[in-house]
């Protein structure tokens, strides 16, 4: 008995072996227990019903989504690596076409130097156009700096209308 209060105290310090745990969990399975330590039966009870208990079902349906997801995870890099694999040969196998060509007009036209004169001949159009477009704003700039002296005129009638209200007010 002397022993068993010993163990028990070390046990709930925390500093028993495994082997003194098994004598302590033997001695409160058998059956001859003091008085004095049937309080702590039930707490080695519960230890020796949980290493009988087995897992349960919800435990059994995780698993399997857990590996399911893994696969997914799995194949997905898995066909990536394959695609990016299918592209960079693609690229690097396709035959170079070093050959310069344009369509105009639906036509393909192999000489560079035509090509060049009408991209300058369309693009000096463009340009004309946006000249012809702008040239009504700067006759607008030209109105807006011909009315400039009209803005100070409104503005010194402004200040002359709020003087006279200022002094009716004192009045």
């Amino acid at each position: 008995m002397e022993m068993m209060n010993e163990l028990l105290e070390k046990y709930f310090r925390g500093e028993t072996s495994l082997s003194e745990e098994k004598e302590l969990k033997h001695y409160f399975s058998k059956g001859n227990v003091v008085p004095e330590h049937e309080i702590y039966r039930s707490l080695f009870e519960v230890f020796e019903l949980e290493l009988k208990d087995t897992a349960t079902s919800p435990l059994i349906q995780v698993i399997p989504k857990q590996r399911k997801i893994k696969q997914i995870w799995i194949k997905t890099f898995a066909y990536t690596g394959i695609a990016a694999s299918l592209v960079l040969l693609m690229w690097v196998q396709l035959p170079q076409n070093t050959e310069n060509y344009a369509v105009i007009n639906g036509t393909r036209i192999d000489n560079p130097e035509y090509v060049q004169r009408y991209a300058q001949k369309k693009l000096n159009y463009v340009n004309e156009m946006l000249k012809d477009g702008l040239k009504p704003m700067k006759r607008m700039n030209v109105v807006n700096h011909t009315l400039q002296p009209l803005n100070v005129i409104k503005e010194t009638q402004d200040k002359m209308i709020e003087i006279e209200k200022t002094h009716n007010v004192n009045n």
